[in-house]
């Protein structure tokens, strides 16, 4: 997307509005790159996403939550609203090994959205999947999302070694195998999004063992995974099956 298309899509959502009054608390923040802020809204709001989990609290997390807001606005025009198996309709669930972000993301989180996330720390450990050197969270939300975010653990992070290699070497870089554990439990139509992270991404992409359609973005750094198999059933819909035209 060219810069001014993220600039018209970014005004057009009003999305500045949560960052404005904002700025000078965020002294420590990364910098905020609205374009992968945009593409993540925009997938949220196009896919009629209803339950996210997000590894890595951030400016993110308010962009989440307000599309996931906005999802919810036009859930309840439908007439009559469907009945479908999903007991965390429009949350975000984010997780992170630093309890200190979750607590600026926290204070950070506009009043109007807090409803609409939910924040877990955890540490990660590293491990192994059939026998190749990853990392897992200790901790995740017990919940099936139809949108997953992958920007986080800090390598750093991750503790513990196996054969005296670890996570702390500079030049090794993350290897989340998380959604490997998710894998059977992942719906039809579930779709992931991997913020740079091109290793990690290559390893997910030959061990995943389901029928995916996976993309790399080189230009955008970013690697989309997309779960295509038939739904199970008239309860196990996404929010794409109800308001695509909407």
């Amino acid at each position: 997307m060219t810069t001014s298309l993220v600039l018209e899509y970014w005004e057009k959502e009003e999305l500045d509005r949560y960052f404005a009054k904002n700025k000078s608390k965020d002294s420590e923040a990364i910098a905020m790159d609205k374009n992968d802020l945009v593409r993540i809204h925009q997938l949220i709001r196009s896919r009629k996403c209803f339950t996210v989990l997000e590894f890595g609290v951030g400016f993110s997390t308010i962009i989440i939550a307000d599309a996931l807001k906005k999802n919810k606005q036009d859930w309840e025009k439908l007439d009559p609203v469907p009945k479908i198996r999903n007991r965390f309709m429009f949350q975000c669930f984010s997780v992170d090994t630093s309890e200190k972000w979750i607590n600026i993301s926290k204070e950070r989180m506009p009043e109007s959205l807090q409803d609409f996330v939910e924040f877990q720390h955890s540490r990660v450990e590293i491990g192994t999947h059939n026998g190749q050197l990853c990392h897992f969270y200790k901790n995740i939300p017990d919940v099936v999302p139809d949108f997953i975010y992958l920007d986080g653990p800090d390598p750093k992070a991750v503790e513990g070694s196996i054969n005296g290699m670890t996570f702390q070497c500079s030049e090794r870089t993350v290897m989340s195998g998380d959604l490997l554990l998710m894998e059977p439990i992942l719906l039809p139509g579930t779709f992931v999004l991997i913020d740079g992270r091109s290793n990690n991404a290559r390893f997910l992409k030959n061990n995943l063992k389901r029928d995916y359609e996976i993309i790399w973005d080189k230009e955008g750094d970013v690697t989309t995974i997309e779960l295509k198999e038939e739904r199970l059933g008239k309860y196990n819909l996404l929010g794409s099956d109800f308001l695509m035209n909407s």
